[in-house]
């Protein structure tokens, strides 16, 4: 019986003795660099297009769920303001996916892109007008063209995320 006993406080010694030797050193775990696995990886910063486009994605996921609504005209008809404000923006810049064409590509490349925002532009204005008048069933044909746009357009122009 006293040998069982002794043997298990040994082990629980021994057991425990690395715990405590942790605890003693103070910040221990800031005086040994961190593995590579365990930093947290670095986001890629976003372009200034991506910004204006994640306005316009984040407004516009807002309306595709009330346009239908007409007792949500009046938001439906601040968000289309508010995508219409950062499509104005956006026009302004160039995709990131330019860089990866030749030279003699972007300028057709460019002037594609800034059709495609103008022809956005173009949607939400019809949009606009459709729920100003009260026609949500007009408003809601006209996000499935604008869905149907975006994604044509995120594919043409758009590149791909990293993975």
């Amino acid at each position: 019986m006293k040998f069982s006993i002794l043997s298990l406080s040994l082990l629980a010694v021994v057991l425990l003795r690395p715990v405590a030797s942790a605890q003693d050193v103070p910040n221990a775990q800031t005086q040994s660099s961190p593995t590579p696995a365990a930093q947290a990886p670095e986001k890629e910063k976003k372009t200034e297009l991506e910004l204006r486009m994640g306005r316009i994605g984040k407004a516009y996921r807002k309306l595709r769920k009330q346009v239908s609504d007409p007792s949500q005209n009046a938001a439906s008809l601040e968000l289309i303001a508010t995508i219409q404000a950062a499509a104005q923006e956006a026009v302004q810049f160039t995709p990131a996916k330019a860089e990866d064409l030749p030279e003699d590509q972007r300028a057709k490349f460019t002037a594609d892109f800034k059709a495609g925002i103008n022809k956005l532009q173009d949607l939400f204005a019809k949009l606009k007008d459709a729920i100003s008048a009260d026609k949500n069933d007009e408003a809601v044909k006209i996000v499935a063209d604008i869905s149907a746009l975006e994604k044509e357009d995120h594919k043409q122009f758009k590149r791909p995320d990293k993975d």
